[in-house]
């Protein structure tokens, strides 16, 4: 992540484009989380999120949007993270992966 993690007119970009696509495909049908980040950034911390949307048409589009994290969470996870606390440090920001289906109308 670069130094506008949050308003870098590249990643909206591509945002757009992403979802005018799946809106063009039939819109979604399924939200899955694939990753969720360690939190970066001393003073407004913020971590990466990866989403997967797929689309009714069965295409996948890939989301990692820089998401902020609240200053306390994120002192308390590096402070846990430092100490070695057994549930911080066994964290695998690969493995959170779950899936959500879009609700419809009718």
């Amino acid at each position: 992540m670069g130094r506008l993690r949050y308003l870098n007119p590249f990643r909206i970009r591509n945002a757009v484009r992403e979802i005018r696509r799946i809106s063009g495909a039939g819109g979604p049908t399924k939200l899955r989380v694939v990753s969720i980040g360690h939190p970066e950034g001393w003073i407004l911390p913020s971590t990466e999120i990866v989403l997967e949307v797929e689309a009714k048409d069965g295409s996948v589009s890939r989301f990692a949007p820089a998401l902020p994290v609240p200053w306390p969470y994120a002192w308390a996870y590096r402070l846990a993270r430092r100490l070695g606390v057994p549930l911080v440090r066994a964290y695998d920001p690969e493995k959170p992966g779950f899936e959500v289906a879009v609700p419809r109308r009718g």
